[in-house]
Protein backbone atom coordinates (compact mmCIF):
# COMPACT_ATOMS: atom_id res chain seq x y z
CA UNK A 1 0.00 0.00 0.00
CA UNK A 2 2.80 2.41 0.94
CA UNK A 3 6.50 2.11 0.23
CA UNK A 4 8.72 4.99 1.27
CA UNK A 5 12.27 5.30 2.61
CA UNK A 6 12.13 4.06 6.19
CA UNK A 7 8.41 3.11 6.11
CA UNK A 8 6.26 0.53 4.35
CA UNK A 9 2.76 -0.93 4.71
CA UNK A 10 1.88 -4.29 3.13
CA UNK A 11 -1.49 -6.01 3.13
CA UNK A 12 -2.32 -9.65 2.42
CA UNK A 13 -5.99 -10.59 1.97
CA UNK A 14 -7.20 -14.16 1.56
CA UNK A 15 -10.81 -14.89 0.60
CA UNK A 16 -12.16 -18.40 0.09
CA UNK A 17 -15.65 -19.43 -0.92
CA UNK A 18 -17.01 -22.95 -1.19
CA UNK A 19 -20.34 -24.22 -2.47
CA UNK A 20 -21.60 -27.76 -2.00
CA UNK A 21 -24.93 -29.15 -3.16
CA UNK A 22 -26.33 -32.67 -3.17
CA UNK A 23 -27.80 -33.54 -6.57
CA UNK A 24 -28.69 -37.20 -6.02
CA UNK A 25 -29.45 -39.02 -2.79
CA UNK A 26 -31.37 -42.23 -2.18
CA UNK A 27 -32.00 -42.22 1.53
CA UNK A 28 -34.87 -41.68 3.94
CA UNK A 29 -33.88 -40.02 7.19
CA UNK A 30 -35.75 -38.98 10.31
CA UNK A 31 -36.70 -35.52 11.48
CA UNK A 32 -34.12 -35.87 14.24
CA UNK A 33 -31.29 -36.41 11.74
CA UNK A 34 -31.95 -33.03 10.14
CA UNK A 35 -32.29 -30.98 13.34
CA UNK A 36 -29.64 -32.62 15.55
CA UNK A 37 -26.99 -29.96 14.93
CA UNK A 38 -24.39 -31.80 12.88
CA UNK A 39 -26.40 -31.31 9.69
CA UNK A 40 -27.56 -33.91 7.21
CA UNK A 41 -27.90 -34.42 3.48
CA UNK A 42 -30.93 -33.52 1.36
CA UNK A 43 -31.20 -33.06 -2.39
CA UNK A 44 -30.73 -29.42 -3.35
CA UNK A 45 -28.94 -28.54 -0.09
CA UNK A 46 -25.36 -28.73 1.23
CA UNK A 47 -24.12 -32.12 2.41
CA UNK A 48 -24.39 -30.90 6.02
CA UNK A 49 -27.60 -28.88 5.89
CA UNK A 50 -29.04 -27.79 9.23
CA UNK A 51 -32.82 -27.66 9.72
CA UNK A 52 -35.05 -26.62 12.61
CA UNK A 53 -38.52 -27.27 13.96
CA UNK A 54 -40.60 -24.08 13.39
CA UNK A 55 -41.29 -22.37 16.71
CA UNK A 56 -44.72 -20.75 17.04
CA UNK A 57 -44.38 -18.86 20.34
CA UNK A 58 -45.37 -19.59 23.92
CA UNK A 59 -48.93 -20.37 25.00
CA UNK A 60 -50.69 -18.60 27.88
CA UNK A 61 -48.99 -20.94 30.35
CA UNK A 62 -45.51 -20.23 29.03
CA UNK A 63 -45.00 -23.56 27.28
CA UNK A 64 -43.54 -23.67 23.75
CA UNK A 65 -45.64 -24.47 20.69
CA UNK A 66 -44.53 -25.63 17.25
CA UNK A 67 -45.69 -26.34 13.74
CA UNK A 68 -45.70 -30.13 13.43
CA UNK A 69 -45.42 -32.50 10.48
CA UNK A 70 -49.22 -32.49 10.01
CA UNK A 71 -49.49 -28.70 9.80
CA UNK A 72 -50.90 -28.29 13.30
CA UNK A 73 -49.62 -25.99 16.04
CA UNK A 74 -49.10 -27.99 19.21
CA UNK A 75 -46.77 -28.57 22.15
CA UNK A 76 -45.99 -32.26 21.88
CA UNK A 77 -47.05 -33.12 18.33
CA UNK A 78 -43.56 -33.34 16.84
CA UNK A 79 -42.71 -36.89 15.81
CA UNK A 80 -38.90 -37.09 15.68
CA UNK A 81 -38.96 -40.46 13.91
CA UNK A 82 -41.00 -39.13 10.96
CA UNK A 83 -39.35 -39.99 7.60
CA UNK A 84 -41.89 -38.88 5.00
CA UNK A 85 -43.36 -35.52 6.09
CA UNK A 86 -40.24 -33.38 6.23
CA UNK A 87 -41.24 -30.27 4.31
CA UNK A 88 -42.41 -28.51 7.48
CA UNK A 89 -38.81 -28.20 8.70
CA UNK A 90 -37.13 -24.80 8.36
CA UNK A 91 -33.78 -24.66 6.58
CA UNK A 92 -31.22 -22.66 8.58
CA UNK A 93 -28.07 -23.00 6.52
CA UNK A 94 -24.99 -25.21 6.26
CA UNK A 95 -23.26 -26.51 9.36
CA UNK A 96 -19.88 -25.75 7.77
CA UNK A 97 -18.65 -22.24 6.84
CA UNK A 98 -18.81 -21.21 3.19
CA UNK A 99 -16.66 -18.06 3.42
CA UNK A 100 -13.35 -17.91 5.27
CA UNK A 101 -9.95 -16.28 5.05
CA UNK A 102 -7.66 -13.74 6.64
CA UNK A 103 -6.46 -10.15 6.54
CA UNK A 104 -2.86 -9.34 7.41
CA UNK A 105 -1.20 -5.92 7.69
CA UNK A 106 2.52 -5.42 8.22
CA UNK A 107 3.87 -1.99 9.06
CA UNK A 108 7.62 -1.44 8.93
CA UNK A 109 9.34 1.67 10.29
CA UNK A 110 13.13 1.58 10.17
CA UNK A 111 13.95 -1.42 12.41
CA UNK A 112 10.44 -1.81 13.88
CA UNK A 113 7.93 -4.25 12.41
CA UNK A 114 4.26 -4.42 13.44
CA UNK A 115 2.11 -7.35 12.28
CA UNK A 116 -1.70 -7.29 12.71
CA UNK A 117 -3.34 -10.53 11.57
CA UNK A 118 -7.12 -11.13 11.48
CA UNK A 119 -8.99 -14.33 10.54
CA UNK A 120 -12.66 -14.66 9.67
CA UNK A 121 -15.30 -17.24 8.81
CA UNK A 122 -18.95 -16.88 7.77
CA UNK A 123 -21.90 -18.72 6.26
CA UNK A 124 -22.61 -21.46 8.79
CA UNK A 125 -25.18 -21.93 11.54
CA UNK A 126 -24.80 -23.71 14.87
CA UNK A 127 -27.30 -25.41 17.16
CA UNK A 128 -27.14 -24.03 20.71
CA UNK A 129 -26.80 -26.26 23.77
CA UNK A 130 -29.80 -28.40 24.65
CA UNK A 131 -30.40 -26.90 28.09
CA UNK A 132 -34.20 -26.82 28.19
CA UNK A 133 -36.25 -29.67 29.62
CA UNK A 134 -39.49 -30.28 31.45
CA UNK A 135 -37.90 -31.27 34.77
CA UNK A 136 -34.73 -29.90 36.37
CA UNK A 137 -32.78 -31.19 39.32
CA UNK A 138 -30.91 -29.32 42.05
CA UNK A 139 -27.59 -29.96 40.29
CA UNK A 140 -28.61 -28.58 36.87
CA UNK A 141 -26.69 -25.50 35.75
CA UNK A 142 -29.01 -22.83 34.38
CA UNK A 143 -27.79 -20.61 31.53
CA UNK A 144 -28.43 -16.90 31.70
CA UNK A 145 -31.31 -17.15 29.19
CA UNK A 146 -33.45 -18.34 32.10
CA UNK A 147 -33.44 -14.80 33.51
CA UNK A 148 -35.79 -13.80 30.66
CA UNK A 149 -38.10 -16.83 30.91
CA UNK A 150 -41.91 -16.74 31.08
CA UNK A 151 -43.00 -16.11 34.69
CA UNK A 152 -46.41 -14.40 34.68
CA UNK A 153 -49.44 -14.42 32.40
CA UNK A 154 -48.82 -12.09 29.49
CA UNK A 155 -45.06 -12.73 29.39
CA UNK A 156 -45.58 -14.65 26.15
CA UNK A 157 -45.85 -11.23 24.48
CA UNK A 158 -42.32 -10.24 25.47
CA UNK A 159 -40.25 -13.42 25.62
CA UNK A 160 -39.71 -16.72 23.82
CA UNK A 161 -38.00 -18.43 26.76
CA UNK A 162 -40.32 -21.16 28.15
CA UNK A 163 -41.53 -21.34 31.73
CA UNK A 164 -39.95 -23.66 34.28
CA UNK A 165 -43.09 -25.73 34.62
CA UNK A 166 -44.66 -26.72 37.90
CA UNK A 167 -45.39 -30.27 39.02
CA UNK A 168 -49.07 -29.63 38.28
CA UNK A 169 -48.30 -28.60 34.70
CA UNK A 170 -46.07 -31.62 34.22
CA UNK A 171 -48.48 -34.24 35.48
CA UNK A 172 -51.95 -32.73 35.38
CA UNK A 173 -52.42 -31.21 31.94
CA UNK A 174 -54.75 -33.58 30.12
CA UNK A 175 -54.40 -31.68 26.84
CA UNK A 176 -50.74 -32.57 26.54
CA UNK A 177 -49.67 -36.15 25.92
CA UNK A 178 -46.12 -35.60 27.16
CA UNK A 179 -44.94 -32.07 27.90
CA UNK A 180 -41.30 -33.20 27.84
CA UNK A 181 -41.64 -33.66 24.05
CA UNK A 182 -42.34 -29.94 23.75
CA UNK A 183 -39.21 -28.93 25.65
CA UNK A 184 -37.13 -31.35 23.64
CA UNK A 185 -38.56 -29.85 20.44
CA UNK A 186 -37.68 -26.37 21.73
CA UNK A 187 -34.00 -27.38 21.88
CA UNK A 188 -34.20 -28.27 18.18
CA UNK A 189 -36.30 -25.29 17.09
CA UNK A 190 -35.28 -22.20 15.14
CA UNK A 191 -35.14 -20.33 18.47
CA UNK A 192 -32.00 -22.30 19.35
CA UNK A 193 -29.95 -21.37 16.30
CA UNK A 194 -27.03 -18.95 16.22
CA UNK A 195 -24.79 -17.52 13.53
CA UNK A 196 -21.50 -19.42 13.40
CA UNK A 197 -19.59 -16.58 11.75
CA UNK A 198 -16.75 -14.77 13.52
CA UNK A 199 -13.93 -12.26 13.04
CA UNK A 200 -10.93 -12.94 15.27
CA UNK A 201 -7.90 -10.83 16.12
CA UNK A 202 -5.60 -13.77 15.66
CA UNK A 203 -2.22 -12.15 16.21
CA UNK A 204 -0.51 -8.85 16.96
CA UNK A 205 3.27 -8.81 17.08
CA UNK A 206 5.93 -6.14 17.36
CA UNK A 207 9.56 -6.89 16.52
CA UNK A 208 12.69 -4.78 16.78
CA UNK A 209 16.01 -5.40 14.99
CA UNK A 210 18.90 -3.98 16.98
CA UNK A 211 21.37 -1.78 15.04
CA UNK A 212 24.27 -3.83 13.73
CA UNK A 213 26.79 -1.09 14.42
CA UNK A 214 26.10 -1.44 18.13
CA UNK A 215 26.15 -5.23 18.05
CA UNK A 216 29.46 -5.49 16.21
CA UNK A 217 31.27 -4.08 19.23
CA UNK A 218 30.03 -7.07 21.26
CA UNK A 219 30.87 -9.57 18.53
CA UNK A 220 27.22 -10.24 17.69
CA UNK A 221 26.16 -10.39 14.04
CA UNK A 222 22.45 -9.70 14.57
CA UNK A 223 19.86 -9.55 17.33
CA UNK A 224 16.13 -8.99 17.48
CA UNK A 225 13.30 -8.94 19.99
CA UNK A 226 9.69 -9.86 19.32
CA UNK A 227 6.59 -9.52 21.50
CA UNK A 228 3.65 -11.53 20.18
CA UNK A 229 0.04 -11.92 21.31
CA UNK A 230 -2.11 -14.71 19.86
CA UNK A 231 -5.89 -15.34 20.05
CA UNK A 232 -6.39 -11.94 21.64
CA UNK A 233 -10.13 -11.41 21.18
CA UNK A 234 -13.13 -11.76 18.88
CA UNK A 235 -14.08 -8.70 16.88
CA UNK A 236 -17.42 -10.30 16.01
CA UNK A 237 -19.43 -13.28 17.25
CA UNK A 238 -23.17 -13.84 17.64
CA UNK A 239 -24.34 -12.74 21.11
CA UNK A 240 -26.59 -15.83 21.25
CA UNK A 241 -23.47 -17.96 21.72
CA UNK A 242 -23.10 -16.53 25.25
CA UNK A 243 -19.33 -16.72 25.29
CA UNK A 244 -18.89 -20.01 23.45
CA UNK A 245 -16.15 -19.90 20.85
CA UNK A 246 -17.76 -20.09 17.38
CA UNK A 247 -14.58 -21.42 15.76
CA UNK A 248 -14.52 -24.48 18.01
CA UNK A 249 -18.18 -24.75 18.95
CA UNK A 250 -18.74 -28.24 20.45
CA UNK A 251 -15.40 -29.43 19.05
CA UNK A 252 -14.53 -32.41 21.22
CA UNK A 253 -17.27 -31.38 23.63
CA UNK A 254 -15.49 -28.13 24.51
CA UNK A 255 -16.78 -24.70 23.50
CA UNK A 256 -14.71 -22.50 25.82
CA UNK A 257 -12.95 -19.46 24.32
CA UNK A 258 -9.40 -19.97 23.11
CA UNK A 259 -6.82 -18.97 25.68
CA UNK A 260 -4.71 -15.89 24.99
CA UNK A 261 -0.98 -16.47 24.50
CA UNK A 262 1.82 -13.96 24.92
CA UNK A 263 5.37 -14.68 23.81
CA UNK A 264 8.59 -12.70 24.14
CA UNK A 265 11.38 -13.90 21.86
CA UNK A 266 15.03 -12.84 21.77
CA UNK A 267 17.15 -13.92 18.79
CA UNK A 268 20.91 -13.67 18.69
CA UNK A 269 23.24 -14.41 15.77
CA UNK A 270 26.87 -14.95 16.65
Amino acid sequence: NIKQPGFSWNTDFIFSYTHAEITTLHSLKRVFDFVAGTGFGKVGYPHRALFSIPFRGLNNEGMPTFLDQDGNVSISGIYFQEREKLDFLKYEGPAEPTVFGSLGNIFTYKTLRLNVFITYSFGNKVRLDRVFKAVYSDIDAMPKEFKNRWVLAGDEERTNIPVIISRRQYTGNSKITNVSYGYNAYNYSDERIADGGFVRMKEISLSYDMPKRLLSRAGIKNASMKLQGTNLFLLYADSKLNGHDPEFFHAGGVSAPLSKQFTLTLRLGI
